[in-house]
Formats: C-alpha cells, structure tokens, sequence
C-alpha cells in the first residue's frame, strides 16, 4: 500500500489487510469512508452551485405544462444626413428593426397537435421619429412614449394538416417580396440601406424643404401585419401556400419555397392581398422575390412589387435587388458584405421615380447574439413638374444585441 508521509511524500508498504490510509501521526482512516465522504460531498456540492442557463434556453413556467420563452433584442444606431442642403447627426433606436420584447408559449396538445402563442411588442423608443430641418431651423426627433403592439396571435400546428392562426401577426404573404439569403444585419433590408427616417427632399432651386418624404418616394407594398385568421398548408417539397382573412375583407393569399440544389441555397416566394375598403384607390397588391446563395458565400436576390388599382389612375410599382457576399473572415462570426438597388415608379404621382442605392457590412459576434454595422445609402427622385431635388444622403453606424 502507499503511506502518506507528513512531508508530502509516498511511500509504498506490502501491508496485507483492510484498506486503510496511514498517515504519520494520525489515526487510520478506512478508504470506504472517504470515499463515501467525498461523494457526499460531491453531491452537495452539486445541489448547492447555481445552476448556469444559456439565455436561449431560459424557460419561465406557471404551473401548467405550457413552456414560456423570453426574448428580445436592444438596437441602437448612429445616423448622420445630408439632404444637400443641411447635414445632422441623429442617436437613434434601431431603423428597419427596434428595439423589443416577445414572450413565446408553446405546449403539447396531444401526439400530433402542438398549440403556441406569442406576444411581441415595440418598446417605447428614443428619438423614433427624425428628420432633417433647413437652415435656420431646428431638426426635429420625437420619442416613441408608449409600447407599440407588434404581435399577439395564438397558433394550432398539426404536424400533416398544417397551421392555424389567430390574432394579429404576418398576413398570408408578408415577406415573399423581401426574400433575401444576405448577411447584411439590420442596416439594410432587401429594398435597401436605412436612415432615412422621416426627412423630406430639398429644392435644388429654392433650398426649402418640399412635401415628399424619402419613405414616401421609394415605397413598397408588402402585407405586413394585420389582425387576422390564416392558415398554412404543410410543406411539399419546400413549396407551403398560406390565406389570410382580416378585418374588412382584407384577404390574401402567398405562397413560399425553400431548397438547395448541389451548392445553391433558394428561397422565393410571392402573393396577392385584397386591400380592405379603407385603402381608398388602392385594390390590392402583389409581388414576390427569389434568392440564391452560393457556398462560397455569394448571394443574390431580386423582387417586385405593386398595387392594383380600383380607378386605374395610379399604380405604384417597386422593384430592387442586390448582390452579397458572406464569410467568416474572423473568430467572431460571420462577416457580410451587400449591394442593394431599389427603384419605385408612381408612389406619390404619376411619372415620378425614386431610386435607392445601399452598401452595407456587418459584423456579426454570435458568442454574444450582437450584430455591428455600418451602411451607406444615397436617394435621388424626380417627377413630372419643373422642380429639381438634391440627392439625399444618409450614412448608419450601430448595434443590435439579441437576447
């Protein structure tokens, strides 16, 4: 056996018998014993450390089996215009995405039916609201004082005959006119950089501010969120339809693929949405997009959308595409490059045209769910009367941190 000495050192003894520990000065003490000290030990030790839970795994609970998910994201931007006639530093919440919170449930109803629901809300937000005044004048920027319902919907999926919606969330179609397999972040979305806000265009001739908004030039008309019912059909080989049926006979009806091809990643979709009787002119609107992305990291995408008009007076058209590249060119996470054009004909009047031309990078650092970009965007617009715009600028620094 080995004999501990008082100096640290061992000693080997062929000592026959019960298994004991000798130590110099002491009292034996039997090697079962400290054996079962130390897994006692072992195992308080366990139940007494706090446990560590990634945050997207954290799980809140009220007592039924229902799980309840919380997450959300904080944003924050840098946004510096130029309208060619004066030029501001705006400190912004995020552009294209805010800031936000989303509780997500989810239970099992039986073998094949499992039923969610989610709550998703815009924060109130600094400086949500800005714009470029004129020489002489002050810019203005307007908080966003109260919380901003996003989305609140209870969900019925079954894993052969599809899903089931109710509440407020996306209408049948919402995004298949954006798809996009980029690696840009939330500086720039599939029609093109941010930063605008609400800033107008300025009279080349006079230096005064007009009535037409950067929004309002280069508009496009995807469904969005609306309160409604929709169903989903399961996916047949990448291919899902969708319908929708909101307030007012709002209806739409979409449809989606996804599907890789050797080393082709696509994604594509398109829809139609039936205006509901407040739209006014507008009928209805449609569109779609398809994107592609490479192994190698290349990407691009490219989409259309219009409105349909009841009198045939005005039918705004938008289409836009562009060209990425993606790789993880640090430890930190994936690095994305992208180019991005967007052309809107007939938003505001007839004849009138705006474009948008975007750059954007992002980094993203995945240990810590944070995104940092920085994205430039340059929009020019021009109509059928004798006035003159200048090009409107805006250049966006900033961070989104997911939780």
């Amino acid at each position: 056996m080995f004999v501990l000495r008082t100096d640290g050192s061992f000693k080997f003894l062929n000592y026959w018998g019960n298994p004991t520990i000798m130590v110099q000065g002491e009292k034996n003490v039997n090697i079962k014993t400290v054996l079962k000290t130390s897994v006692a030990a072992a195992a308080l030790m366990a139940v007494a450390a706090p446990a560590v839970v990634s945050p997207a795994q954290a799980e809140l609970s009220n007592g039924n089996k229902n799980k309840l998910v919380m997450s959300g994201q904080i944003a924050r931007s840098l946004v510096y215009q130029d309208n060619g006639q004066d030029a501001s530093l705006f400190n912004v919440d995020g552009i294209d995405t805010a800031t936000r919170l989303r509780w997500i449930a989810s239970g099992q109803m039986t073998e094949s039916v499992t039923v969610g629901g989610i709550i998703e809300m815009n924060m109130p937000r600094s400086n949500s609201t800005y714009s470029l005044g004129q020489r002489g004048t002050a810019d203005t920027s307007t908080d966003a004082a109260t919380w901003g319902m996003r989305k609140t919907e209870v969900t019925f999926a079954h894993k052969a005959a599809g899903k089931f919606y109710i509440g407020q969330g996306s209408a049948a179609g919402d995004g298949a006119s954006t798809n996009s397999l980029g690696s840009w972040g939330p500086s720039m979305s599939a029609q093109g950089a941010g930063g605008a806000g609400s800033s107008a265009f300025v009279n080349s001739a006079t230096n005064a501010l007009t009535g037409i908004t950067v929004g309002s030039a280069t508009g496009q008309y995807d469904p969005g969120r609306i309160d409604r019912i929709r169903y989903d059909t399961p996916s047949f080989g990448g291919l899902k339809l969708s319908a929708s049926l909101g307030a007012n006979s709002q209806s739409g009806v979409g449809a989606s693929y996804g599907g890789k091809f050797g080393g082709i990643q696509v994604s594509a979709g398109a829809f139609y949405q039936k205006s509901d009787g407040a739209a006014g002119n507008v009928d209805g609107t449609m569109g779609g997009s398809v994107a592609i992305k490479h192994d190698s990291g290349l990407s691009a995408h490219l989409g259309y959308t219009r409105e349909d008009s009841r009198t045939g007076i005005i039918e705004g058209k938008e289409w836009h595409g562009g060209i990425g590249y993606a790789a993880s060119l640090t430890n930190l996470g994936t690095t994305g490059f992208a180019v991005n054009y967007t052309r809107a004909d007939d938003s505001t009047s007839i004849g009138d045209q705006g474009e948008i031309l975007g750059l954007a990078v992002n980094q993203s650092i995945s240990s810590v769910g944070t995104d940092v970009f920085l994205s430039y965007s340059r929009v020019s617009y021009d109509d059928t009367t004798a006035t003159n715009y200048d090009d409107f600028s805006a250049i966006m620094a900033g961070t989104r941190l997911k939780f």
